[in-house]
């Protein structure tokens, strides 16, 4: 099993077209594989593909779901 880092080392190094599976995007993103999960189901996550079995999450899917999900602050009041 690859470590947090390569994992998130592989989603960096990846080209924006590459189909990465749950465990680096869950790595890079910081949400958790169960997250993930749910999402598939329930509906709200990261577009993805699913090959056989398994999901695959396109790298450029995942940093334009980021971007627009994600809220900028410049300090933790403004929560």
């Amino acid at each position: 099993m690859q470590n947090i880092n390569d994992l998130r080392n592989e989603f960096i190094n990846a080209h924006a077209e590459a189909l990465l599976p749950t465990a680096v995007i869950s790595a890079y993103t910081g949400y958790s594989i169960a997250w993930f999960n749910n999402r598939a189901v329930a509906g709200g996550g990261v577009p993805y593909t699913k090959i056989g079995k398994n999901r695959q999450y396109k790298k450029q899917d995942v940093l334009d779901w980021l971007a627009k999900h994600t809220k900028k602050t410049k300090s933790t009041s403004e929560y």
